[in-house]
């Protein structure tokens, strides 16, 4: 099993938008940054983080592939 480690949130004050940012616990040059509600606590950060992430992982499920 993998385990994302919470390394940052970011506040974009002109998008208000918050961005977290995560890297692998074993791996961390994989990283990744995704939004989170602007008004995210750090005491809900990793219920809405472990909601972007599934978020993604179903968003990459139907993905399709191309090349340029």
């Amino acid at each position: 099993m993998t385990t994302l480690v919470i390394t940052g949130l970011h506040r974009d004050f002109n998008k208000r938008r918050s961005l977290v940012s995560v890297e692998w616990e074993n791996d961390s040059e994989k990283r990744l940054g995704l939004v989170v509600p602007f008004d995210c606590t750090l005491e809900n950060l990793k219920q809405e983080t472990e909601k972007a992430v599934r978020a993604l992982a179903a968003e990459l499920e139907s993905a399709n592939i191309r090349t340029v």
